[in-house]
């Protein structure tokens, strides 16, 4: 759970490493190692993306009070 904004700088820098190495995965290695290998980068991309956006919908006060 991302409780204030250098947690929120944290999880969405760690998004563009996953991401980047996504990328980089893609040109090294065959369309089925891709996805097999990338499905769990992908899931984890996905749960830190939904914390930022549930970071983001608060307010600065309902943020204070987690």
């Amino acid at each position: 759970m991302i409780l204030n904004d250098e947690q929120l700088g944290k999880a969405q820098q760690a998004v563009l490493n996953l991401q980047k190495i996504l990328l980089e995965a893609r040109k090294a290695h065959s369309a089925e190692e891709y996805m097999s290998m990338s499905e769990p980068i992908l899931l984890e991309i996905q749960l830190r993306e939904q914390e930022i956006l549930s970071y983001l919908s608060k307010t600065g006060a309902q943020s204070a009070v987690v």
